[in-house]
């Protein structure tokens, strides 16, 4: 028997669909019903189900939310969409996702329920094949309360040797990927050797201990097979694993199968907007409690590997953008993290670096922040009046110890390194704009156009209307 749940917003609709249509003469029965996304994750949590027909226009959670939802927490679940309006935006939307099929309302009010029954149940039996045939290439479910798996980031495929050597040990590896499992139960065995051990572990294959390969010990996994465990194993490393790696992590690894089946919610755009704040202000470079909080909230936040990846180069670049005339060697970024600790230590490397000049000129960290300050200040505000005397007191220093250290850690003067950020930055606007040159002036700080336009000459040897013809010419 199919089990089925409804979910639609129209009360009587459900209602019509349970009470009136002959579910049972195709092998399924309605076992529940949901106003929404939200009430529907609910139910499944604890009930049974092999068929989910939700509409899509819903409110609290939309079909479509709820279709990811589910082929995230329950791939095995088969999903038939139901729509009043063909929409078809959605309903590809909707088979893209993974939904087996569609049912227009109106098809079932003309009692044609007979061929999208039949249609959906066939369907299903496919689908259960097709997962039953998946499931036999990997052994028949273990009963045992703890598994382990081997994992490696990034997640490269494993040689031959490899596998044939874990198959002898008694591992199992998945077709494709470097996820290996055991599920034989580890107690009974030394038990039966004539010993006892409280948390025995698995034989491991040569190299495993010093090749990036990590040990997951899984608990409470009776009665989940091969095949849910794997997928509960890979949602895993996609989120989790990369982060608990931080050199603090425990071996191996211990983690309920409960934990791994928590649903993260996706950081809200606020929380992110500001740990991007907290990375790109650049403090953390000089303050070691700013240090200690960044590092914090990136961890806590668990975004996804690539994008952390696109914050770290997006702020490498910004970094240096600002301070290319203090440090004129750039920073650089590595491929690819295998890890958090990897992502930690060149944090860490990458403050070491930016202290270098500071430290060599014997000044104190507070200090050096203050001056890298007053240049992010210089670049972010370049449009705006900027005067020693103001930046002096907005980081903190006195007007004569400011000039002092300013000139010593940056190579110039403020208002030297000041004009030659904006003279650079109005060549960067002759070069990639048609704007006029009173705005080019405005925007790098210039109210009186002819002042902009001698400056701009004493600094460069020519005007700014020669600079732009010029380079067109090139």
């Amino acid at each position: 028997m199919i089990h089925v749940l409804i979910v639609d917003d129209d009360k009587l609709v459900r209602k019509g669909l349970m009470s009136f249509l002959p579910w049972e003469s195709y092998g399924m029965k309605v076992v529940g019903e949901a106003a929404n996304g939200e009430k529907a994750l609910d139910f499944l949590k604890t009930n049974r189900v092999d068929l989910l027909m939700t509409d899509l226009a819903m409110p609290v959670m939309s079909g479509i939310e709820l279709i990811r939802a589910v082929r995230k927490l329950y791939p095995s679940i088969a999903i038939a969409v139901l729509t009043l309006h063909q929409d078809f935006e959605y309903i590809q939307e909707a088979l893209r996702l993974g939904a087996i099929d569609y049912i227009a309302k109106v098809e079932l009010e003309k009692e044609q329920f007979e061929e999208v029954f039949q249609r959906i149940h066939s369907r299903i039996v496919a689908e259960k094949q097709k997962h039953k045939n998946e499931a036999d290439t990997i052994v028949e479910v273990s009963s045992c309360e703890t598994a382990f798996a081997l994992l490696t980031y990034p997640d490269e495929p494993l040689t031959s040797r490899m596998v044939a050597e874990c198959v002898s040990l008694g591992w199992i590896a998945e077709t494709e990927g470097s996820v290996l499992m055991w599920l034989t139960d580890l107690t009974k065995e030394v038990q039966l050797q004539g010993h006892y051990e409280e948390d025995p572990l698995p034989p491991l294959p040569n190299g495993a201990g010093s090749s990036g390969w990590h040990l997951v010990r899984l608990r409470h996994t009776a009665g989940l097979s091969p095949s849910d465990l794997l997928q509960r194993i890979r949602a895993y490393r996609r989120r989790d694993f990369f982060y608990d790696c931080d050199g603090n992590e425990p071996y191996p690894i211990e983690k309920s199968i409960m934990e791994l089946l928590v649903e993260h919610p996706e950081p809200r755009e606020e929380e992110t907007d500001t740990v991007k704040e907290l990375l790109h202000a650049f403090t953390w470079v000089h303050d070691d409690e700013a240090f200690d909080k960044l590092c914090s909230r990136l961890k806590e936040l668990r975004i996804p590997v690539s994008k952390l990846m696109q914050w770290i180069y997006g702020f490498m670049v910004d970094w240096n953008r600002l301070y290319r005339a203090i440090q004129p060697d750039e920073i650089k970024m590595p491929d690819t993290f295998t890890c958090w600790r990897e992502v930690a230590d060149w944090l860490k490397q990458f403050r070491e670096n930016g202290i270098t000049r500071s430290g060599s000129l014997q000044m104190s960290p507070e200090v050096s922040g203050s001056i890298m300050t007053a240049v992010k200040i210089v670049h972010d505000e370049l449009e705006f009046p900027l005067f020693a005397i103001d930046v002096a007191k907005r980081v903190n220093l006195s007007r004569s110890y400011f000039y002092q250290c300013f000139k010593e850690i940056v190579g110039y003067s403020f208002n030297e390194y000041l004009r030659s950020v904006r003279i650079d930055k109005a060549r960067e606007y002759l070069e990639q704009t048609s704007r006029p040159i009173v705005w080019i002036a405005k925007q790098t700080g210039y109210e009186d156009e002819k002042y902009f336009s001698r400056t701009f000459r004493e600094q460069t040897g020519m005007l700014p209307s020669e600079y732009r013809q010029q380079y067109k010419a090139r």
